[in-house]
């Protein structure tokens, strides 16, 4: 769709979870793209992947969503 060119992509993800009644109050996540895009390109990827994304569609309507996105650091590998 957006013809997003990548290496690959690193998601982290961290939940905070209630005890009495059973269920996650939040989930944070941090995706990690490998490309050569430019900034503005990866913020439209997130801006697609928050509002189009089933699995962050589905998540963001049982809880609280929030990440952001970020270019992987030219000198760490995957």
């Amino acid at each position: 769709m957006l013809k997003f060119d990548l290496r690959g992509v690193e998601v982290r993800l961290s939940a905070v979870r209630q005890d009495a009644p059973p269920f996650i109050q939040r989930v944070d996540y941090e995706l990690i793209v490998d490309t050569d895009e430019d900034d503005t390109r990866l913020d439209l990827l997130h801006r697609n992947v928050r509002k189009y994304g089933t699995i962050s569609n589905t998540v963001a309507a049982a809880t609280v969503l929030a990440g952001v996105i970020r270019r992987r650091a030219a000198d760490t590998v995957a």
